[in-house]
């Protein structure tokens, strides 16, 4: 079998490590697999044999995108090239992320010329990307082909559900096809650092919105005893100016607080996760929800936020996540105007509509309104910056609010018990050889394929999945 895998770089990140494990889980199984990656940049990495850069395949704004039928032909060429022949099969990485608009046109040229394909969204321009999706407005008609030989691989059951409603009375198939975990080198070895903090609770991340970094604070200012740091500040600039109000912010109220670790010692990462006393995790949206699985590969505890529409696939395989909490209810007249928060959330949703392109619903205030305040009480992770460090300074002065805080966020280590029945569920649910075999009868069912015929799912199905009002973050709204 021939395959190539396309995505549009190969930096290191999740989508190159999905392809390096794949590659890695197929040698182990010794599977009759001729593979070629092709990107757009070339790789910094070592794991990856067999790669073709092809121009016009990276990320591009619409006016630099070239045209989709030389992206088709350069992908057709650097195949070959590598394959000997035209591939049986192409795998295409986030096609739909509009990151390159002519790579979803190129796929709906190489779906007319009848390929089979497997197209694998990890992440989606509808869910909270509108600067992506108007990317893919001139193409959005054709960005979801379907036929028999079109099939599409889904992360988690949240996923799958809402490709499934896309597809619905179409040819082609979804399947549930969740990362497998690496275990090599995640053992940790009793290496430290003396420039690392006591007591430390390890946010292993770059610092982006999502990562929900204000919650972070509230739990510093609610365990004072324990130091919380996350890893690494952000790349996007666009995040640098919040993220040095946070620093700023911790600093200026002496918190045990450190953004950026990773950049402030001379630690390795695997000195820092070793020493870390557990792995903290405040996030408000993840794709695939590897935080949620890895701590426990390196014998680490896992506390902080849960995310239940992506952990519940763990929790149904045996993971225990029980210690998480899924929300920080605190008093809405904490805030400075209290009724301001129904107006940034009408302001938000209003932009969000917008710049997606569809009317506000006539209820959707309300209804966003009531999924935040429940009795009185806001979830904190669902505040921007702004409302969140308003509520973060009356916090710390007053001790019976905080004592309420610490009742939620009791970041209960779990034993040693059942960190090693975690690490046991993860290695056996999610192994890389598992994952390979599972990724290679997908495409043998593609390519059992016997029709042709082509249409067009209607990504605004998709799109009304993931728009819901209740859905709403003002931590994902820029």
């Amino acid at each position: 079998m021939k395959v190539a895998i396309v995505h549009y770089h190969l930096q290191p990140g999740g989508v190159t490590r999905v392809i390096e494990n794949t590659l890695g889980a197929w040698e182990s199984a010794d599977l009759p697999i001729q593979t070629v990656v092709l990107s757009g940049r070339t790789y910094p990495g070592k794991l990856i044999k067999d790669i073709q850069v092809v121009d016009g395949l990276d990320y591009a704004h619409p006016e630099e995108a070239i045209s989709p039928s030389i992206l088709v032909e350069r992908m057709e060429t650097a195949a070959r090239e590598s394959l000997g022949a035209n591939p049986d099969i192409w795998h295409i990485h986030n096609h739909s992320l509009g990151k390159n608009p002519a790579l979803p046109m190129a796929i709906s040229l190489l779906a007319n010329k009848g390929a089979f394909m497997l197209l694998h969204p990890h992440d989606f321009a509808e869910d909270g990307r509108p600067g992506n999706f108007t990317c893919l407005n001139h193409c959005y008609a054709s960005t979801y082909p379907s036929s028999e030989r079109i099939h599409y691989a889904a992360l988690n059951h949240r996923d799958l559900s809402f490709l499934d409603l896309m597809l619905a009375g179409l040819p082609s198939k979804a399947h549930l096809l969740a990362n497998a975990i690496p275990f090599g080198g995640n053992q940790a070895d009793g290496e430290t650092h003396p420039e690392l903090p006591e007591n430390l609770f390890l946010y292993p991340v770059r610092a982006v919105r999502r990562k929900n970094l204000g919650e972070l604070a509230l739990l510093s200012i609610a365990h004072p005893e324990k130091h919380f740091a996350n890893s690494l500040g952000p790349t996007n600039p666009n995040f640098e100016s919040e993220y040095n109000q946070w620093k700023d912010f911790a600093a200026n109220q002496n918190l045990n607080l450190t953004f950026g670790l990773g950049e402030n010692c001379s630690a390795s990462f695997p000195q820092m996760v070793n020493h870390a006393r557990a792995i903290i995790s405040t996030s408000v949206a993840e794709g695939f929800g590897l935080g949620f699985l890895e701590p426990w590969t390196y014998r680490k505890g896992l506390c902080g936020r849960n995310l239940p529409e992506i952990t519940s696939d763990f929790t149904n395989l045996g993971i225990d996540l029980k210690n998480l909490y899924e929300r920080c209810d605190v008093n809405v007249d904490l805030l400075d105007e209290p009724g301001k928060l129904q107006e940034a959330i009408r302001l938000a949703l209003q932009e969000f509509y917008t710049s997606y392109g569809i009317p506000l619903p006539a209820d959707s205030v309300e209804q966003a309104y009531h999924s935040f305040v429940h009795k009185g009480k806001v979830d904190f992770g669902r505040l921007n910056e702004e409302l969140q460090r308003q509520i973060l300074g009356k916090l710390q002065k007053s001790p019976v609010l905080l004592d309420q805080i610490r009742e939620q966020l009791t970041l209960n280590i779990p034993s040693v018990n059942a960190i090693e029945s975690n690490k046991a569920a993860v290695e056996k649910q999610f192994s890389p050889l598992e994952y390979g075999r599972k990724l290679h009868a997908i495409y043998r069912e593609v390519l059992d394929a016997q029709s042709d015929k082509l249409e067009y799912a209607q990504g605004k199905k998709l799109l009304d999945e993931f728009l819901s009002p209740q859905r709403l973050n003002l931590l994902r709204t820029s």
